[in-house]
């Protein structure tokens, strides 16, 4: 009977321990990165918050950008990313979505596949910014256009924590934080549509040229980024990496 004793084997892990477990390591890494670029870059911070409600076309010497600055909105822009996965992750998750076990393994080939396809969703909506921006107006406006938009981008990032954070350790109201997603990104679109007209609007632009913007920019990237959601859905279901 002795050779029966296996030793203590410890307490089961309770199913979505490990899940919990690696999102709040990401959002603590998240923290710390975006604490340590805010004590680092502090005046870039303030000057990425004036550019979201402020449009200069003419800077100073001393305002000009320079390197570090453009590195933290660039960081700024990723940590948005992040929190947009993570958020989609979650809401994956609560709403049962996601079928395979949770590792760690599948947690991070999953979040890496939403990652993925929300930088691809940024970078084609930079693509046809770039294409508009060439065709409709000068290198200069577009370059302010263009810091405008990080800002704005880079300060809505960070008002992600709250519904991430709500979405993945409260779980009461699970509607309110799809909610609150939902309303920062609008508010985030129409402040870039905001700039964007105070930039680029000219007394001759009619309607026919806003709905193109609106068309081109903020409806056609969307439905890609859905069709891309799916695609990755359906993958996980028939794929035999996730099971």
């Amino acid at each position: 009977m002795d050779n029966l004793f296996e030793g203590y084997v410890g307490i089961r892990l309770w199913d979505g321990q490990v899940l919990n477990d690696l999102l709040f390591s990401f959002l603590i890494g998240l923290l710390f990165l975006f604490a340590l670029a805010f004590r680092l870059h502090y005046r870039s911070f303030l000057k990425m918050v004036k550019d979201v409600f402020y449009t200069k076309e003419r800077q100073s010497l001393f305002e000009n950008g320079v390197a570090s600055d453009h590195y933290f909105r660039q960081f700024m822009l990723f940590h948005a990313l992040v929190l947009c996965s993570l958020f989609a992750f979650s809401r994956l998750y609560i709403n049962d979505l996601i079928t395979f076990e949770l590792t760690s393994h599948s947690i991070l080939l999953c979040l890496g596949g939403i990652f993925g396809i929300v930088a691809l969703f940024y970078f084609f909506k930079q693509i046809m910014y770039a294409i508009t921006a060439n065709i409709f107006s000068d290198n200069n406006k577009y370059k302010l256009w263009k810091n405008s938009y990080l800002a704005i981008m880079g300060s809505w990032g960070i008002l992600l924590y709250i519904p991430v954070i709500w979405s993945i350790f409260w779980g009461a109201y699970p509607v309110l934080p799809v909610i609150l997603f939902v309303l920062f990104y609008i508010l985030c679109r129409f402040a870039i549509i905001y700039k964007t007209l105070r930039i680029f609007h000219k007394k001759n632009t009619g309607l026919l040229y806003i709905n193109l913007y609106l068309c081109a920019q903020e409806i056609l990237p969307l439905v890609f980024l859905y069709e891309g959601m799916v695609y990755l859905y359906n993958f996980i279901k028939t794929s035999t990496l996730w099971h």
